[in-house]
């Protein structure tokens, strides 16, 4: 017979885990560069342009499929509008820059001041800043250094537009599934854990929720440097 000290215990075992539904492990996973796009690992991987690492983006993981399917490509579809941003940012950052010190080159002034209409070099456009590279080009004025970034980054991009634009069509079609697993969290994984997942749910569809109306704009300007880029190192 079993004492009532153990009675009650086991008694409580039965309760919890009829209140809490089954057990799942719980955590948290890293996500990287390879997950987001294995063809961007092979060109960003272990360097300064992985922004996936230097972010350190992490994703819930429950052992309940559907629901770590939903968080795992939630954070790729995130990871990779990112890498896009970033990718973007550090090429028109370093693109003006490049531009901006051919404001000294005397015999490029005239014709500087021609394509920018005059404007402070620190208010010059993407595509003022190209067309100045671009005549930079015309008179053997761009270094080594600056042709092999513009023909590495130009690959970069041209790599990682495809990735954007997945992640766009990923957006919508996840944030669409966010409340289905919200209202279900509750059968899914019992009425103590249920508000913990249904948050963690919410959190990563917010995160991705203006990716399919920012990524047409990004796509857009990627194309606009990939394309000027590439003709930096036209023949």
């Amino acid at each position: 017979m079993l004492s009532l000290a153990r009675r009650a215990a086991a008694t409580a075992l039965v309760v919890a885990l009829a209140v809490s539904g089954p057990l799942h492990a719980q955590g948290e996973r890293l996500l990287t560069l390879v997950d987001v796009s294995p063809d961007l690992a092979r060109l960003l991987g272990n360097t300064p342009l992985d922004f996936v690492a230097a972010a350190r983006i992490t994703y819930s993981y429950t052992g309940q499929s559907n629901y770590d399917e939903f968080f795992r490509n939630s954070a790729i579809s995130y990871g990779g509008f990112h890498v896009g941003q970033k990718l973007t940012d550090n090429a028109t950052l370093n693109l003006k820059k490049y531009a901006r010190s051919k404001a000294a080159v005397a015999s490029l002034q005239e014709e500087i001041t021609a394509l920018t209409q005059g404007a402070d070099t620190s208010q010059w456009t993407t595509e003022q800043s190209l067309a100045v590279l671009q005549a930079a080009k015309k008179k053997d004025q761009l270094s080594a250094e600056e042709r092999n970034y513009m023909l590495t980054m130009a690959v970069n991009l041209a790599a990682t537009i495809p990735v954007v634009e997945a992640s766009a069509s990923s957006s919508t079609q996840l944030t669409g599934t966010a409340p289905g697993l919200v209202s279900g969290a509750r059968s899914a994984f019992g009425m103590l854990k249920a508000a913990g997942v249904a948050r963690s749910v919410r959190q990563s569809a917010d995160r991705i929720a203006t990716i399919p109306t920012a990524a047409p704009r990004l796509v857009e300007s990627m194309t606009v440097l990939t394309r000027g880029l590439a003709m930096l190192n036209d023949n």
